[in-house]
């Protein structure tokens, strides 16, 4: 049997038709593969059904064509009772021809050496100008960290409408989707994942399917998160050379979008070595807990701000040589007010354009791995994002000792 709500299809920029298609048509795949596979285990079958229907949608750039495709596939895999090394999706064999058995795909790894994954870590490090276009915060010279007024007006982040800073903490009606709005190829819309509803739609439910009693707000330029707290750069720190993969959680506060949890893990063994909830500066408005994990009571063991970048900007931990590994890090260094210049981030490894897949995608593509299920775990986030790049490069996921 299925669990409930975990056999929903991926989440695409734009697709051939809405998601309220997409799910069912999913579920009626996952169903023909129970009869084709009967003795495949049920979560291996969900994974499957997912990959398969996935793969049509960003291979179908209509409704029709979507659907003429899916009945082509269950047609198929009936035809070779369930073996997907006969069946195609417009001319796309699913897998390629069958390995040895002595040697199976993951037994292969290209690098087992320290020196030859820092080696080609180092290989994707992104240029000074590509963090910039992205969005990062490089040193306090650039035209991006150049003076600027502090608005008093801005727009909400989940509803949009104006509102006055001052006025944060006066409660009002925010209407709005807790899920990103994806663009419908076959109707030319928007769909909301969350409620089904369209942009199209007459309805109130169009304007959003959650209300919330407060506005909430993103700064993201230097000068408005510099009114805050100050940015420190690593340039300045000295320390041991390592690599780390972090992932923090951010929750609304008076003050804007301020972190909440940091979580940092050691890309050679795995292990976490710093794990802490952060107390913001401003009043906390929304926790984001259905996103962020953290919960009110969490809140009870914070440490303060100082103490974070005391325990976290140092020999151990980040320093001048480290390089960190995150999915869309410029957000979690702009909440860390960090400048670091030895990134590699994985939204940009994997963009297409102007596009990037998001973290939950990449996980279920690259390692067939279902993350964020339910509340985000920073934990979890992080060590996908450094098993992301590991997969990249070669390097055994479970390898833990190394010479």
């Amino acid at each position: 049997m299925t669990s409930k709500g975990t056999l929903r299809p991926i989440d695409l920029p734009t697709q051939p038709i809405g998601f309220q298609d997409r799910y069912k048509i999913l579920h009626k795949l996952h169903t023909h593969l129970m009869k084709c596979k009967p003795r495949v285990p049920g979560e291996k079958l969900e994974k499957l059904a997912m990959q398969l229907e996935v793969k049509v949608a960003k291979l179908t750039n209509t409704s029709q064509n979507y659907r003429f495709t899916i009945s082509v596939l269950l047609r198929d895999l009936t035809k070779a009772k369930g073996d997907l090394s006969k069946v195609a999706i417009n001319g796309q064999p699913l897998i390629g021809p069958k390995r040895s058995k002595r040697i199976g795909a993951d037994d292969i790894t290209l690098i087992t050496t320290k020196a030859n994954a820092m080696e080609k870590l180092k290989g994707l490090l992104l240029e000074t100008s590509v963090l910039e276009k992205h969005g990062y915060i490089v040193d306090t010279y650039s035209k991006s960290t150049k003076e600027q007024e502090v608005k008093t007006y801005t727009n909400c982040s989940r509803c949009e409408m104006k509102f006055e800073k001052s006025d944060i903490l006066k409660k009002t009606v925010c209407r709005y989707h807790p899920s990103k709005k994806q663009f419908n190829r076959g109707t030319k819309v928007y769909d909301y994942p969350c409620c089904g509803e369209t942009s199209a739609s007459s309805s109130i439910s169009r304007l959003g399917c959650k209300t919330y009693d407060y506005h909430v707000f993103r700064s993201e330029s230097y000068f408005e998160l510099k009114q805050i707290s100050e940015f420190k750069d690593t340039a300045n720190i000295e320390g041991e050379s390592n690599v780390l993969a972090l992932d923090c959680e951010m929750a609304f506060t008076s003050l804007g979008y301020e972190m909440v949890r940091l979580t940092i893990v050691n890309f050679f063994s795995k292990k976490v070595l710093f794990d802490e909830i952060i107390e913001p500066f401003g009043e906390i408005i929304d926790l984001n807990t259905q996103f962020s994990g953290v919960y009110e009571s969490s809140m009870e063991h914070a440490i303060s701000f100082k103490k974070f970048i005391d325990l976290v900007l140092s020999k151990s931990l980040i320093n001048k040589h480290s390089i960190l590994i995150g999915h869309g890090l410029e957000n979690d260094l702009n909440v860390m007010r960090i400048i670091h210049n030895k990134i590699i981030d994985t939204a940009v490894l994997y963009s297409n354009g102007r596009l990037k897949t998001s973290l939950k995608n990449l996980a279920f593509e690259i390692l067939s791995r279902k993350i964020q299920s339910g509340e985000h775990d920073s934990s979890e986030d992080a060590i996908a994002t450094m098993d992301i790049v590991k997969k990249k490069l070669g390097i055994s996921l479970t390898q833990e000792e190394w010479s």
